[in-house]
């Protein structure tokens, strides 16, 4: 990608390539809650500015002109757009993969851990406030960064691994004895993405309990629980 693409066309003065960073052990706990706080204003903006530009593109130069931070400072944390959008890809399914380990670590029960999985996927966009994540991160501008499809497919992998691993205990303890752990996760987690798409778009008429009960009676049943 062109930098002039990459900044929406719009015309800027050449910039230098960054330097090669300081190793994180060096810097003082200031300069590293500095950067802390750069890394997530930017992410905030790209958040901020991509639902609200819609279809038109969001380039560099909005992104600075929206956090009034330079060049330079944005080239500290990420090489291009792409990268950003990556990261903050990757930032929140990290975070999700995290919410869900934890509840289903927490259910009771192998069939009470398949619900909480589902509930807790449902919750990307039945909540006011990840909906918005989620929205960007499906969009079209996102799903065209370079590396987008490599972390969206790790990302799904990470989300279905603890899933694999309630089926696996599931069919271990006789609740799921029919269940096949890796093909059963591909198939429930592509009626989840189903239910999200929909939400996305707008055309979704269940509220967020029923298209858990939904989901969770229906495999339920094909897994022998």
């Amino acid at each position: 990608m062109l930098f002039a693409d990459m900044l929406g066309g719009v015309p800027v003065d050449p910039t230098p390539s960054p330097p090669t960073p300081t190793r994180t052990r060096s810097l003082s706990p200031e300069r590293l809650a500095k950067y802390r706080t750069e890394k997530d204003a930017i992410m905030r903006a790209a958040y901020d500015l991509i639902m609200r530009n819609g279809s038109r593109p969001t380039s560099v130069h909005d992104i600075l002109r929206e956090t009034g931070y330079s060049t330079r400072t944005f080239y500290r944390h990420f090489r291009s757009k792409d990268e950003l959008l990556v990261a903050m890809y990757r930032v929140d399914n990290d975070r999700v993969t995290e919410t869900l380990a934890a509840a289903v670590a927490a259910a009771a029960t192998p069939l009470d851990a398949l619900d909480a999985w589902v509930d807790q996927n449902l919750a990307v966009v039945y909540d006011a406030r990840r909906l918005r994540h989620a929205a960007v991160l499906s969009s079209p501008e996102a799903a065209m960064a370079e590396g987008y499809d490599e972390v969206h497919t790790a990302g799904m992998a990470a989300n279905r691994a603890s899933l694999i691993e309630v089926l696996r205990e599931g069919r271990r303890a006789g609740v799921f004895p029919r269940a096949e752990p890796e093909a059963d996760a591909f198939a429930i987690q592509a009626v989840i993405a189903a239910h999200v798409r929909a939400k996305l778009l707008g055309t979704h008429e269940f509220t967020r309990a029923e298209a858990r009960d939904h989901t969770v009676d229906r495999f339920r049943r094909a897994l022998g629980g």
